[in-house]
């Protein structure tokens, strides 16, 4: 049936099975069309591309260009998880499958050396004694028997000491050379990929707040996020400015969490690499933002005071926006309770928002007194 739709007029033989939705009407297009809108629009937005096949097939997907189409998140949450499910384990079973050949290759080519260094022969002979008894008990020979067999597994205690020094390196080489195949492999990162796409997408169905973090980076910087990768927990590495230090110096795209001991939740995304002692950012296409999870807000920066994004000093504090006269959207002390928030210096600030004085809009209180913090680093696609 498919094939009876028309031709594209520009591209020869390619149908016109696609639908660009415009402003004030719409186009049909072909795929080779819609390479050109991807690679000439500077801001291009897949959501205005309808795949009229797919709509054919599958009518329900005509909800995502209604007004009511966060009704059909449930079922495009199954159905994308079930897609990728079975992509995992088509991967973890091409996987098993490596490994098998991986362990045969290791057995089958370790095998003179490694009977030679277990001395297997020996073993064989005292099983062969314990064999030939047949199911008589005769103390004295069984006393005889269970002595071999203790000398021997004594013996092989010590292979360093007693081994051919030749069958040691051969079984030492091969072992370096399977563990180079399996590291220089890469189904083991892809499935890990695999899953980290999947937790993520969990994440963000089951955590409205989650989803709202994750669609405001992605809309901020352009990117489609894969990964948040946790590289500080507080309850874990402890409460200490020196453990922090020891995780973001070098790193960029650092999400924070911070909880209060009042329950007040609030954090921060920056793009930007974190030196020490140095403020970081830029004054275009900024992506920073502060949040607060009590408020359900998000609070982006302004871009002409980007420049101070944020900066970190394990002696001194930690910032996130300022002006130079001690005026910081977030200022957090090494001692956890100390510091104070005014939103509007860098961070735009919500209306109502005293924005000349410390408030206590973010932190639900005149100071920090974090008593946890959780650092992701967030990884794209």
């Amino acid at each position: 049936m498919y094939n009876n739709l028309p031709f594209c007029p520009t591209h020869s033989y390619q149908i016109l099975n696609l639908l660009e939705l415009r402003k004030e009407d719409a186009r049909l297009i072909c795929g080779s069309c819609l390479l050109n809108l991807i690679k000439t629009q500077q801001q291009f937005d897949a959501n205005k591309i309808v795949d009229l096949v797919q709509i054919n097939d599958h009518p329900e997907k005509a909800f995502q260009f209604t007004d009511i189409k966060d009704k059909t998140d449930l079922v495009k949450f199954l159905n994308d998880q079930k897609e990728q499910l079975e992509v995992i384990k088509q991967a973890i079973d091409n996987l098993l499958i490596q490994l098998e050949q991986w362990q045969s290759e290791l057995l089958q080519e370790q095998k003179t050396n490694f009977h030679n260094i277990i001395k297997l022969d020996e073993f064989k002979s005292n099983f062969q004694l314990l064999v030939n008894q047949n199911n008589s008990f005769k103390i004295e020979i069984i006393q005889q028997i269970q002595n071999k067999f203790y000398n021997y597994f004594q013996s092989i205690k010590v292979m360093n000491q007693v081994a051919k020094q030749e069958d040691l390196q051969n079984l030492e080489e091969l072992y370096d050379k399977i563990s180079k195949k399996v590291c220089k492999s890469e189904k083991f990162e892809d499935i890990f990929t695999l899953i980290n796409k999947v937790e993520l997408d969990y994440v963000k169905f089951s955590n409205p707040f989650w989803k709202l973090l994750m669609n405001t980076i992605q809309n901020n910087v352009k990117r489609q996020v894969s990964q948040k990768k946790p590289i500080y927990r507080s309850l874990e590495k402890g409460l200490t400015f020196q453990a922090i230090r020891n995780v973001i110096i070098g790193k960029e795209n650092l999400l924070w969490f911070f909880k209060s001991s009042n329950n007040t939740e609030f954090g921060v995304f920056t793009p930007y690499i974190w030196h020490e002692s140095g403020y970081s950012g830029t004054t275009e296409n900024n992506p920073s933002f502060l949040f607060s999870k009590n408020l359900n807000q998000i609070y982006p920066i302004i871009q002409n005071m980007g420049n101070y994004t944020q900066w970190f000093n394990h002696n001194q504090y930690l910032l996130f926006g300022g002006t130079g006269n001690s005026d910081q959207d977030l200022r957090i002390n090494p001692d956890f309770k100390s510091g104070y928030s005014r939103l509007g210096v860098v961070y735009k600030a919500p209306a109502g928002v005293d924005t000349s004085k410390y408030s206590t809009h973010l932190l639900g209180a005149m100071e920090p007194n974090v008593v946890e913090c959780e650092i992701y680093q967030i990884i794209y696609e």
